[in-house]
């Protein structure tokens, strides 16, 4: 089932069109995981998918109307005079569904449910402030969760993690997705994250938007051309890699 669909869409700024002639479907329950470097647009489309820039041209729909959304911006700075814990964000979250005080010590339910998931309940009490990178990540995604979004929209939300952190937050995203079956669309810098997660792949190069099941974009043949550059995709350990230039074959020099 069509979840959301982009006709001909150009996205920009003022007079200055970023994005040009963007088609794209998203499906119910899908995985999209959004690549290309910096300044291509990545973001732009996701602000589009946010309702915070409109179509220059074309027709942007959600099947249905609007669903409820829950976003991950790549990072967010926190005052550090102000000593709010993680439990109460996450509640204060909730007030705006359901009547509940913030600051009551009760946890419920469905933050406990969520904590549990993303496996941030031994920070429950600690100070938004006291968080690490990877920590604060967690408690932002667990904030986009808790209140039960049909889509959840990150930006590059790895950005400011080691290589085993990010990893290990990857992971949290890739289970959620299959225990919750919640939509996903993900902007990364880094296309090998995606290559045995995501269902589809769209790449952003020089304002256009090439996109298609994870299969067909991530062939020699596909990746090569979309980037100019010889690419392989090798399998190793039953996972796929990409790796630059052309890998010999057995039996090749």
């Amino acid at each position: 089932m069509t979840l959301l669909e982009y006709e001909c869409v150009d996205l920009g700024y003022g007079r200055n069109v970023v994005l040009r002639d963007v088609n794209l479907q998203v499906e119910k329950g899908d995985f999209l995981g959004l690549v290309g470097p910096n300044g291509s647009g990545k973001s732009t489309l996701i602000k589009s998918m946010l309702d915070l820039i409109k179509p220059m041209a074309g027709t942007v729909r959600w099947a249905g109307g609007v669903p409820k959304r829950g976003y991950v911006p790549q990072r967010e700075q926190v005052d550090p005079i102000w000593p709010m814990r993680v439990r109460d964000l996450l509640k204060m979250t909730l007030c705006s569904l359901r009547p509940i005080h913030p600051f009551h010590r009760r946890i419920p339910p469905q933050v406990e449910e969520i904590m549990g998931l993303i496996e941030i309940e031994h920070l429950a009490d600690q100070t938004l402030n006291t968080l690490s990178g990877g920590e604060m990540q967690r408690v932002l995604l667990a904030r986009a969760l808790v209140v039960e979004p049909e889509v959840v929209l990150l930006d590059e939300p790895t950005s400011a993690m080691d290589l085993v952190a990010a990893e290990r937050f990857l992971s949290l995203i890739n289970r959620m997705h299959e225990q919750k079956k919640t939509t996903v669309v993900m902007v990364t810098h880094d296309l090998p994250a995606l290559v045995n997660r995501a269902h589809r792949i769209g790449i952003i190069q020089n304002g256009t938007l090439h996109s298609g099941r994870t299969e067909d974009i991530l062939t020699c043949e596909s990746l090569s051309r979309i980037y100019q550059e010889p690419l392989t995709v090798c399998s190793v350990g039953g996972r796929s890699v990409i790796c630059f230039g052309r890998v010999p074959k057995d039996g090749e020099a």
